[in-house]
């Protein structure tokens, strides 16, 4: 893989890399950030990205980038960054994401996100269950995040439901601030409506 998409695909999971890690891992880091520009800023001592993450470009790079030659947690960390660069699009009204296999589960996941911001939460429900059932075949772990989002349709489709169990499963798995983000706010929404007087 070209160089300087492996530091941005790198960089994409972590969304931010002290310059000690990057220079240990991408030597000529100089040229590399020539090509990437706009794509990655320097603040400090700390490299992220330039820009927001979303399939429109996260989509192409996980497909050229997620391999089982990747470390176990790479591959777990590329997966959650996906589902949340699906709901991220979703939520920025980008095009629905094309493509095989994992973008499948992604796809899946960007059109129940846009389901669950409309307030749809039935159909958010069928395609989330859809996308967990292409990670299934796959023989893939459900991410933090997809539970995170199946827990929040859950909670809209029917308050005190299941959304709750879902929602500390996914706070269990949770990699990323994101998915952690989502299921915490769902559970403290939770426990303050059952607070009397709440």
């Amino acid at each position: 893989m070209d160089e300087a998409l492996a530091f941005l695909f790198f960089l994409a999971l972590r969304g931010e890399a002290k310059r000690e890690e990057v220079r240990a891992r991408f030597p000529r880091l100089v040229s590399i950030l020539r090509r990437l520009k706009d794509e990655v800023e320097a603040r400090g001592e700390t490299f992220r990205l330039g820009k927001p993450l979303r399939l429109s470009w996260f989509g192409p790079l996980f497909q050229e980038a997620y391999s089982p030659l990747l470390s176990e947690p790479e591959r777990s960390l590329a997966l959650e960054r996906l589902l949340e660069a699906a709901h991220l699009s979703a939520e920025a009204g980008e095009p629905l994401v094309e493509g095989e296999g994992l973008i499948q589960a992604a796809r899946a996941f960007q059109e129940g996100s846009q389901a669950l911001l409309g307030g749809a939460y039935r159909e958010a429900l069928h395609r989330y269950g859809e996308g967990l059932g292409l990670l299934e075949k796959e023989g893939l772990p459900f991410p933090a995040t997809a539970l995170a989002l199946l827990a929040l349709a859950q909670e809209g489709f029917r308050p005190r439901g299941k959304g709750r169990e879902t929602a500390k499963k996914a706070l269990e798995r949770a990699r990323t601030p994101f998915a952690r983000r989502l299921a915490e706010e769902l559970l403290a929404q939770a426990t303050k409506e059952r607070k009397p007087g709440a």
